[in-house]
């Protein structure tokens, strides 16, 4: 997507510049934290006339001091000056052949009444990948002309793949995680970042249900879109419905906010004067990573997972990310499909149009909205990395305030550079002199993009080298991490580094964590090449643990069927709805491993037991899935004893079909090893992928034991 704002950036050469101006993002660097807030009075108008002295701004239910003010209609003020970014999302996937007829009829009038000087639009189509129809552009012409005429889907979330815009194969619409319409719009979000103010997205959908995997992904897209500064607009387009449910009877949120069911709903009357806390959850630190396998040597019990980076698939209370679905509001009583609908707008600071026949209107009154907010500024106290609500009162009576519920600070992926922690680490990465503290690594990866990889760093560290003492009436320990992968010539790749911090009440807790190997993961983006992976930690001291493998990633086409790296798991679980791990993980911008709603978790160790769980995960690349003949796709895995040469097991050939998601050219897939199959001991998994339409894969391996 990074073509994406390349655009508009080349665009905003050739017109005037403003003076320039800070950009009203809501994020943490300088910690300054910068939320805008839409206020209209009682029958819908916008109020105009409000001071800094109107306003107050709870985060994490502590009143904050606004340190800096503006109202954006302002014409004296400097933002008045600058390009408006609006972008019509079409979720094909999710409206008939009338309905979206009837959408597009509504945008091109919308566009041939608001496109113009000042007002930058975008069209961006969704029908099983994400596709940029048209780039920023004022020119009125152009938009209509993409927007005119009928999309046809090959994926529907309820029960032309080819892109039609100028930007053929751009980052984002070769994102493999855009499997489903939320990752979509996350992508979508993330390269809108780098463009000053704030953005409006207007989604047109027909809505959809809420599935385990979905919701975590909600929450994800609602943190990008309050750090990318996107207002999401939904409307949906199906125009009046009937209700389908009575009020009381939609389990799935809680019902603390209730708006009546009508067009252009105000989100939040007044303004609160306090957040809420996040969900409740018990300890954790109780889940093997590999049913008993993956221990460093001479460790028992299962593992402990170590959480900072996200740690997908468990809940870990040291990970302040955990906190996320605190920032997803409350659920007004609206049809199923329409929860998503109402969750991204309340928190992003949009509005619903929805049960009205006139889109149109819907469409005028968000684009009167695009410069009608206030910013407000403060400083937190908080601690950057984690999530945050927010809520903001306005204190004149008869006003609706509408503001986005909270953000997420993520850590960056290199969170020690430039510091004397990471200077130490790296020069005991490249010292001759071995590590003290036992532990085991794989890297399995997966294409992200042509000649690009997202690489899954998996350990099993043994915690003896930890060091724990008294801070603040807790035992802490803080184990810092750093990777680096060169290549044959010595040159840096990628790097990556992390804090990692343990909390425990007493000595008793801090023994039973001790008994356990701590599980870390984190994941980097690697060029296709050949390239030698350092990992180095430490928890202060003498002691420290330090690793090293060769790492091949080979090149990528992706015109071309292709099968990604082995990723082993012994922790295999249903992804839930209350899977606080997946949605740190998703906070963090990472791509935990689910297939077919199971999330298998990656194991730093290939051992496992003869009782199991074993599974292996991988991706197929099957370019032809976004074709209207669309070949059969198999895979077929043999087994074989290293020692022996001799075949132990043979798939046969087994479609795959059913992990895929219609008109995306990725195929999750989970796998179980047959392991209570074989005798203690060493072997190879061989897979091979391919289709009816006579393509194969390389043969990828990956080497695992069982245990005596």
């Amino acid at each position: 997507m990074a073509a994406l704002f390349t655009a508009a950036a080349a665009f905003a050469q050739d017109m005037p510049q403003p003076p320039a101006q800070p950009p009203t993002v809501l994020r943490s660097e300088k910690r300054l934290v910068l939320v805008d807030a839409v206020v209209t009075d009682k029958k819908g108008e916008y109020v105009r006339d409000l001071t800094v002295k109107d306003f107050r701004v709870w985060e994490d239910k502590k009143e904050q001091s606004i340190e800096s003010f503006s109202f954006e209609a302002d014409r004296g003020s400097a933002a008045s000056t600058q390009d408006r970014y609006l972008v019509l999302f079409f979720d094909n996937s999710t409206m008939d052949l009338p309905t979206q007829t009837r959408a597009r009829r509504a945008a091109l009038q919308f566009i041939d009444s608001n496109a113009g000087p000042k007002r930058m639009m975008a069209i961006v189509n969704f029908g099983g990948s994400l596709q940029i129809a048209q780039n920023f552009t004022t020119d009125k012409d152009r938009l209509k002309q993409v927007v005119n005429g009928v999309k046809f889907s090959s994926v529907s979330p309820n029960p032309e793949v080819a892109s039609l815009g100028m930007l053929s194969l751009s980052r984002a619409e070769m994102d493999f995680g855009a499997r489903d319409v939320l990752l979509s719009l996350r992508t979508l979000a993330k390269s809108l970042n780098g463009i000053p103010g704030r953005k409006t997205l207007i989604f047109l959908s027909a809505g959809f249900p809420l599935d385990s995997e979905l919701r975590s992904e909600l929450t994800a897209v609602i943190s990008v879109c309050n750090r990318a500064n996107v207002a999401v607009y939904p409307i949906d387009v199906r125009g009046l419905v009937a209700r389908l449910h009575p009020p009381d009877s939609i389990p799935r949120f809680n019902q603390s906010v209730r708006l009546v069911n009508a067009a252009f709903v105000s989100q939040q009357r007044g303004g609160p004067t306090g957040g809420s806390g996040g969900p409740g959850a018990p300890r954790g630190g109780g889940n093997p990573p590999g049913g008993g396998g993956g221990r460093a040597p001479g460790m028992g019990g299962g593992g402990y997972n170590s959480g900072t980076r996200g740690m997908p698939g468990m809940y870990n209370p040291q990970n302040p990310m955990n906190q996320s679905r605190s920032i997803v509001p409350s659920i007004p009583n609206v049809l199923r499909n329409q929860e998503v609908l109402y969750a991204l707008a309340t928190g992003t600071g949009g509005f619903v149009i929805a049960n009205t026949n006139d889109l149109l209107g819907g469409l005028q009154k968000i684009g009167s909205e695009l410069n009608e907010y206030y910013v407000l500024g403060y400083t937190p106290e908080s601690v950057e990395g984690t999530c945050h609500d927010l809520k903001v009162k306005v204190e004149r009576g008869g006003t609706n305030v509408r503001a986005r519920t909270g953000y997420c600070d993520t850590k960056p992926i290199d969170l020690l550079a430039g510091t004397a922690v990471e200077k130490n680490l790296e020069t005991r990465a490249f010292a001759p002199a071995p590590g003290n503290v036992s532990a085991s690594i794989e890297t399995p990866f997966f294409y992200t993009s042509p000649n690009t990889a997202r690489v899954d760093v998996a350990m099993e560290i043994a915690p003896n080298g930890l060091q724990f003492e008294k801070q603040k009436g807790k035992l802490h320990s803080e184990m810092n991490v750093l990777g680096i992968a060169s290549d044959s010539g010595g040159a840096v790749a990628a790097r990556f580094s992390d804090t990692v911090k343990f909390d425990f009440e007493n000595k008793k807790e801090v023994e039973e964590f001790q008994t356990r190997v701590v599980h870390y993961e984190t994941q980097f983006e690697l060029a296709s090449g050949n390239y030698q992976l350092k990992v180095v930690f430490t928890s202060g001291g003498a002691n420290f643990g330090k690793l090293e493998k060769p790492l091949v990633v080979e090149p990528y086409d992706a015109k071309k069927f292709s099968l990604s790296g082995i990723a082993l798991s012994g922790n295999i679980h249903r992804v839930t709805d209350l899977d606080v791990g997946l949605d740190a993980a998703l906070l963090e911008d990472k791509k935990p491993l689910v297939s077919q709603g199971m999330q298998l978790v990656p194991s730093g160790s290939n051992v496992f037991q003869k009782t199991g769980p074993a599974a292996a995960y991988f991706e197929v690349y099957e370019p032809l899935l976004v074709s209207q003949n669309a070949p059969k796709v198999g895979i077929e895995m043999k087994v074989v004893d290293r020692k022996t040469g001799q075949p132990k097991f043979d798939s046969g050939f087994l479609s795959v079909l059913s992990f895929s998601h219609a008109g995306n050219p990725v195929i999750p897939v989970g796998f179980r090893l047959p392991v209570e199959k074989l005798d203690p001991g060493s072997y190879r998994a061989e897979f091979q992928a391919m289709d009816t339409a006579g393509n194969s894969s390389i043969v990828r391996i990956a080497n695992f034991e069982i245990a005596q």
